[in-house]
């Protein structure tokens, strides 16, 4: 990772030599180093505290580099420009030579603050704290943090589904980390229902077209993502709820959707119920909903984590591959077809000692009587 200590000892009073005095001096042209100074106080902007001399410290102003000198040689005078620091035209929010988006540029506002420090509350220093509701552009180039134009949400250089990128919001904490509850910086929750779309890239996160929800560079449906919502809990854990991060549980009867691929669970174009790159009839597939709990397990009753228990007479598709059961040589979707299955319900009783085979709430003596 690059380096961002930022140093604020160096200073340059009495060190900005205009063009004539080193003409004068016939100092040769390699030895001339021109140091950007805006309001004239023998300060380099690159570590001025106050860049444009107007009483603002650059962390708390919403124009850096334009404003009235206050004191100094250049008192009295407008210096720089008039653009905000969140105008799409400011390109050098604190004048220092560095493009906003430049791999090099540290430190967006001039604040003295790393960009991807925790200390860093509001990165293009406009005021508005990166994790407001109210600051819809974290690194103030004019482009929404929720829009498909921004692809660099915290203006370090990194594209947001870059795999290298860890802080899409530049928080400094890291998005696959239990404490980072807000990948995108946009002030809602990821597991927050009102939360659409988790890594702000402007496609939601239920849509077929957005395949990583948290921006990580991992498609959701990799057999290398462990974690779709990047909560920092592996989807497989018992403590993962919500494995795509919509507020709504897994085995909520409303949850359609347990992956947020844009595909319903009962959906026969869903193949992958719980995304992790395991197709759902896959004999290595063990668990469809991603629970943790073998689908062969006696302890799991709803194996595709519809809220509907498998024994239940209204689960009328225990393995979620949108064929009803009675249809379903593989109902409980192991990769096995009954002939050679010897637990045709996936409950963990073989058939033989089974007195409900296929799980639809009827005993089997109570089925074959009445027929």
């Amino acid at each position: 990772m690059k380096s961002r200590n930022i140093s604020k000892s160096l200073t340059f009073k009495g060190m900005v030599l205009s063009a004539a005095l080193a003409a004068s001096l016939s100092l040769p042209a390699a030895a001339v180093t021109v140091v950007a100074d805006l309001d004239g106080d023998g300060i380099a902007n690159a570590v001025d505290p106050d860049v444009d001399g107007d009483g603002l410290r650059n962390g708390n102003d919403p124009n850096v580099d334009g404003g009235i000198v206050r004191s100094g040689p250049l008192a009295g005078t407008y210096v720089g420009d008039h653009l905000l620091n969140n105008d799409p035209a400011e390109l050098d929010i604190d004048d220092d030579g560095l493009a906003d988006d430049a791999d090099a540029e540290l430190d967006i506002d001039g604040d003295g603050k790393a960009d991807d420090s925790k200390a860093e509350k509001d990165i293009d220093g406009d005021g508005i704290l990166d994790d407001s509701d109210s600051e819809a552009d974290i690194d103030g180039d004019g482009r929404f943090d929720d829009s498909a134009a921004e692809l660099d949400i915290d203006g370090d250089g990194k594209l947001d589904n870059a795999a290298d990128e860890l802080d899409i919001d530049g928080d400094g904490r890291k998005d696959d980390s239990s404490s980072e509850a807000d990948i995108d910086g946009d002030g809602l929750d990821d597991d927050s229902a009102d939360e659409a779309d988790i890594d702000g890239d402007g496609l939601e996160d239920d849509d077929s077209k957005e395949l990583d929800i948290d921006g990580d560079g991992l498609a959701d449906d990799s057999i290398d993502e462990k974690d779709i919502d990047g909560d920092g809990l592996e989807d497989d854990s018992k403590k993962e709820l919500d494995i795509d991060g919509d507020g709504l549980a897994d085995d909520d009867l409303e949850e359609l959707d347990i992956d947020g691929d844009g595909l319903d669970d009962d959906d026969i174009a869903e193949l992958d119920i719980d995304g992790d790159g395991l197709a759902d009839d896959s004999a290595k597939e063990k668990d469809i909903d991603g629970d943790e709990l073998a689908d062969d397990d006696k302890n799991e009753l709803d194996i595709d984590g519809d809220g509907l228990e498998d024994g239940d007479l209204a689960e009328d598709d225990i393995d979620g591959d949108g064929i009803l059961d009675p249809s379903d040589d593989d109902a409980d979707g192991d990769g096995l077809i009954r002939a050679k299955d010897s637990d045709d319900d996936g409950d963990g009783l073989a058939d033989d000692v089974d007195t409900d085979d296929d799980s639809d709430g009827i005993d089997d003596t109570e089925a074959v009587a009445s027929t």
